[in-house]
């Protein structure tokens, strides 16, 4: 049988119209294939990102950052899932739902580690070991997302979470203090996860720290922790208020889970991947000014006036705290103070007032600020107070003190260093014995003897000044900056003096050998360790008595060196001359530095060939007959002087002296120039080494007289330049022969 055709037994209009039909649902089928193709794409690409004006701001930060190159879904999406239904479904809702503008106000997005360490991309991470992190942190991935760490299991936006423009996803140190450190700090001390080394090298070198230079080696040697130097590095506690859940959770009944510290953390690190800093408060790492503060709040700090000076001002002033600024808040996780409980605060102000400022070397009455070497090297006080200063049934009631002890001098120091602080705390002791012993016998006799002098008034002020100075390193503990307390005990024992002498007494005399004169660094310090002073050192073209200034002389150390930079010399000509061309000067401070020119003044010296003679006025005056050392050496300063002996005839002889003895170096330099020239064209003569041994010496009688100052023995000076003078001329025959 013949099969027909059904479409073909349709009449011809029904038949036109289903054509029509399954045109019309082909043609449906392709534009919704085109439609969902679209969609497909504009849910693959940052376009529909950007659409969405919460996240503009991301997007721009994608942009500017490293992975600009790589679309969002790349990262967003594992690669094992996308392209599939369910994924793309999740697009096209979002889509949906920015249609319909019912999406969230608070966007979320997740990044799987399978998205960073697929193939072109972070693969070789994990296998990379150390590298170099930011400011020169070491660093390693593989123990971080191989190993747990602090009980939980790392992923990568554990730490690459941080969204800021120019980087995007790029890992922060916050992200890095706030694992290493929460919990790590006590108020004594600090341990970070890991230790210091971990992320720390030890500097390599010299190192500056304010005006010191360390070097931190040594220290390394003897095994010396971190954290014996670097106290206080860190700020903040890294706590996570209830308060910061409301960011994302609205509803109440969500925080009943706080408290349940391993189910936060499960759910929102391991469960959402959300950053670590989204919850907790930040930390801050940094190498704190000296003891944990600055020099301005310190001036501010010390300058206030405590509550008793607001009392009777009737103003009221903030008590203030060691270590607390002014105006800030109670830092944050410090318990407040319960109602009915005592605070300490309201009746005791600024305790360590007196301690503090002798460490930083300030507030004396005549001293210069002289700042403690442990304080310049950022040595907070809880490295050196390491001692229990009570035993445990006391500590109990009355709380526990620790004392400052030698082990932590030898700890950082070494061997050397024992008996140090020892020897510290006695010689401190006993200026300040011999000092408020003084002081209070001044206070006796002007109390007594002299209240109607018309002096008094001034001599009672140079004794309270002398009370605040010792009264300051007693309270004060003087051994916190010995060189400090024993400069401020030397002028509180000057002012007792100053004060008998302005009421016409004696002064009262201390023990000489009780009081260290000058050499601070050296008794306190130097002969400790086995520093041994040299006898003489070079100051410019002068060779200096070292020694002498401070035994002979009483020149302080820092006189000449930086009280605060560890052997570096401050002491400039004018330094010299301020105190050896002063009044009071005699003819024998001259010679110490001039010993040349007296010796060529008197006639003492040794000049070859030469019978010396003393100078014509050797018997009848010194160095400071004819100089003025109070005055610019000059001509007219030298000529003043021989006015006092002589009349004006003298001036016209000194000035002959001088013309005579000048052209007289002149013919010699010039006839020696001729000389050593003709050496140079005739080196291989076989007269030249005896010529050159001639030119030599006459150079030498030269030179002698240009620094010894001819016009101080004029006879002497015209033979050594006729000698010269006849050496040059026997050493240029010898060459034109």
């Amino acid at each position: 049988m013949r099969q027909e055709d059904p479409i073909a037994e349709q009449p011809p209009t029904r038949r036109r119209r289903l054509r029509i039909l399954l045109i019309a649902v082909a043609a449906c089928v392709v534009v919704g294939s085109l439609a969902l193709g679209g969609l497909y794409r504009l849910s693959s690409s940052p376009l529909l990102c950007n659409s969405c004006h919460i996240m503009k701001p991301y997007v721009q930060a994608w942009r500017a950052s490293k992975h600009s190159n790589v679309t969002c879904i790349d990262c967003h999406y594992p690669p094992e899932l996308r392209g599939t239904i369910w994924i793309k479904y999740q697009a096209l809702a979002q889509v949906a739902k920015w249609a319909t503008q019912t999406y969230s106000s608070k966007p979320f997005a997740e990044v799987e580690d399978a998205s960073c360490l697929r193939a072109g991309c972070h693969t070789s991470r994990l296998l990379e070991g150390k590298v170099t992190f930011k400011r020169g942190i070491i660093f390693d991935h593989g123990p971080h997302l191989k190993e747990e760490r602090r009980g939980r299991q790392l992923r990568c936006t554990s730490c690459h979470s941080q969204i800021v423009v120019g980087t995007h996803i790029e890992v922060t140190t916050t992200t890095c203090y706030l694992c290493h450190f929460k919990g790590m700090k006590t108020p004594r001390e600090f341990h970070p996860l890991g230790g210091c080394t971990v992320c720390h090298t030890s500097p390599k070198g010299d190192i500056k720290v304010g005006t010191i230079t360390f070097n931190h080696e040594s220290m390394v040697k003897r095994n010396v922790g971190c954290e014996k130097c670097h106290l206080n590095v860190v700020e903040g506690s890294g706590q996570a208020p209830r308060e910061r859940c409301y960011t994302c959770h609205n509803q109440p009944e969500k925080l009943q889970k706080y408290a349940d510290t391993p189910f936060m953390h499960d759910f929102h690190v391991a469960g959402h991947h959300i950053e670590c800093t989204r919850c907790h408060s930040e930390i801050k790492h940094t190498l704190p000014p000296p003891i944990g503060l600055s020099v301005s709040w310190l001036l501010q700090w010390l300058s206030e006036p405590p509550s008793a000076e607001a009392a009777e001002n009737s103003a009221h002033v903030e008590p203030k705290y060691l270590f607390q600024p002014p105006g800030l808040k109670t830092p944050e996780g410090h318990p407040t103070v319960r109602d009915r409980e005592l605070d300490c605060k309201a009746c005791h102000q600024a305790t360590h007032r007196g301690v503090l400022e002798m460490y930083v070397g300030m507030g004396g009455k005549g001293t210069p600020m002289i700042p403690g070497h442990m304080f310049q090297a950022r040595v907070e006080c809880v490295a050196c107070h390491i001692e229990l200063g009570k035993d445990k049934a006391m500590a109990t009631f009355g709380g526990q003190t620790f004392r400052p002890s030698e082990r932590a001098c030898l700890g950082c120091h070494g061997k050397r260093y024992k008996g140090m602080l020892e020897r510290w705390t006695k010689t401190i002791t006993a200026m300040l014995t011999a000092v408020n012993a003084k002081l209070l016998s001044v206070e006796q006799v002007l109390q007594t003897t002299f209240r109607t002098h018309q002096q008094f008034a001034k001599a009672w002020k140079l004794v309270t000044d002398a009370r605040h100075n010792v009264e300051f390193v007693m309270h004060g503990k003087g051994v916190h900056n010995v060189f400090f307390a024993a400069d401020l005990l030397k002028v509180a024992d000057g002012y007792l003096d100053q004060s008998m002498t302005a009421i016409g007494q004696l002064p009262l005399r201390v023990t000489e050998e009780t009081l260290v004169r000058g050499g601070y660094c050296a008794v306190l310090c130097h002969n400790q360790v086995g520093v041994q002073a040299p006898e003489e050192v070079k100051f410019g073209a002068e060779t200096i008595p070292h020694v002498r200034h401070v035994t002979d002389f009483g020149v302080t150390c820092t006189a000449c060196h930086s009280a605060e930079r560890h052997k570096a010399v401050t002491a400039t000509k004018a330094t010299c001359l301020n105190c050896h061309h002063s009044a009071g000067n005699d003819n024998e401070r001259c010679i110490v530095c001039h010993k040349l020119q007296n010796a060529f003044f008197s006639g003492t010296i040794e000049v070859q060939a030469v019978e010396p003679v003393p100078s014509i006025h050797a018997q009848l005056t010194d160095c400071v007959g004819c100089h003025n050392v109070q005055a610019k050496h000059s001509r007219q300063a030298v000529a003043a002087q021989c006015l006092g002996c002589h009349d004006t005839t003298s001036i016209k002889a000194l000035t002959q002296w001088r013309k005579d003895i000048g052209q007289g170096l002149g013919e010699a330099m010039r006839l020696l120039r001729k000389g050593e020239s003709s050496l140079r064209h005739a080196h291989k003569d076989p007269k030249a080494p005896e010529a050159r041994l001639l030119l030599q010496a006459a150079k030498r009688d030269l030179d002698l007289v240009v620094k010894a100052g001819g016009v101080h023995n004029p006879e002497l000076a015209k033979a050594i330049l006729v000698k010269a003078k006849k050496t040059t001329e026997q050493a240029v025959s010898l060459l034109i022969r």
